[in-house]
């Protein structure tokens, strides 16, 4: 990477933010008609990611830049997690096996010890973890 898009980003970053320091950079070197070769090279930008921010910048519409929904899945879990505290409130498990097995019970779904642990730091029970 180039010490002067270095510089950029790095500034842009700290004060922005990774992610939105990024954007900004890639749009940057677009609206200078950097090749979008480079732009990858550089930044690692997906071509599909590219194409979205030039037809935003034709469109002349950033916003719809930084307004992105990104995919982020969600457990099946987190839809049963009141019920699995307040469970988990009158019966603590010692285990992440008997975790595990009171949430099949409870919800009929069935996840492995590692997944259970890992619901569990999140905040359903501070017995098990």
């Amino acid at each position: 990477m180039p010490y002067g898009v270095k510089f950029v980003l790095d500034f842009l970053e700290s004060k922005l933010g990774k992610r939105v320091g990024k954007q900004i950079l890639c749009v940057i070197l677009l609206i200078f008609l950097v090749e979008r070769k480079k732009i990858r090279d550089i930044l690692g930008a997906s071509d599909v990611t590219l194409c979205k921010y030039s037809a935003a910048l034709k469109s002349e519409n950033l916003e719809s830049i930084f307004e992105q929904e990104y995919n982020r899945p969600r457990s099946e879990l987190e839809a049963h997690r009141e019920q699995i505290e307040q469970m988990f409130e009158n019966d603590p498990p010692m285990t992440r096996r008997e975790a595990a097995l009171a949430i099949e019970k409870l919800t009929g779904l069935k996840r492995g010890l590692t997944q259970i642990g890992k619901f569990l730091k999140k905040g359903a029970s501070k017995a098990v973890q």
